[in-house]
């Protein structure tokens, strides 16, 4: 019975959750952001269906084969979230900079004063995958903590701070711009006019060429006043 009951309350809890996240979205107006970033063609299901059932994923404690493969109420298949999720032709760096200049404003909006000083920040940290084999671009980093070589990548990622919050703007995978130190490769069957495969070759990029780019994109999308 207790057990019930617990299944009964998590199960409201989630249905709060989501009703929130669906007012959200519709306040963001996340479809027309997914439309302008491309993604807008996908099988047996609209994007914003698939993205809401994804995005939702984390926040009623389930992982994507709970929530996807065994939980039939979603009517989605799984074949049609891996192609949502893997397709080269989406721009999810546009969406990301779409969404995070709408959080930008709302942050700025809810302070009694504007905040005295804005900056952008970069963090370079570490992203392991010691038992990968197969990875595309799957490469040989090194760890400043444990003073070793790691098989993974680095994630470089731009970020908005006023000093209280911290936005995420942009994010790169960096493989390594040495060939030696990779691993595997690129696939070959990839169209190189996608956003994908533009991607691809900004992961064998030295860090130090993708700052200012990175920068100019969050400037371009909004996040510019009273920084620097």
């Amino acid at each position: 019975m207790k057990h019930t009951q617990i299944i009964s309350q998590n199960q409201t809890v989630s249905d709060e959750k989501l009703g929130l996240l669906a007012n959200i979205f519709s306040e963001f107006k996340i479809g027309s952001m997914l439309n302008a970033a491309g993604i807008n063609k996908t099988k047996r299901a609209g994007p914003l269906a698939i993205f809401t059932i994804v995005f939702n994923l984390a926040f009623t404690g389930k992982n994507f084969f709970q929530g996807v493969v065994r939980d039939k109420s979603t009517r989605i298949g799984k074949d049609a979230v891996y192609n949502f999720l893997n397709s080269p032709t989406y721009n999810w760096r546009r969406f990301i900079l779409l969404l995070a200049a709408k959080i930008h404003l709302l942050i700025r909006s809810l302070l009694d004063a504007p905040a005295e000083e804005e900056v952008l920040i970069f963090d370079d940290s570490l992203y392991c995958r010691d038992r990968s084999k197969k990875v595309e671009l799957l490469s040989r980093v090194f760890d400043h903590n444990s003073k070793k070589y790691l098989k993974g990548f680095r994630l470089l990622t731009l970020g908005w701070s006023d000093g209280n919050s911290f936005l995420g703007l942009d994010f790169a995978i960096l493989s390594s711009a040495n060939q030696k130190n990779r691993y595997n490769g690129i696939t070959k069957a990839l169209d190189k006019r996608t956003c994908g495969y533009c991607r691809r070759q900004e992961a064998m990029t030295k860090s130090t060429d993708l700052l200012e780019p990175m920068v100019k994109r969050a400037f371009s999308a909004g996040i510019r006043e009273n920084i620097f």
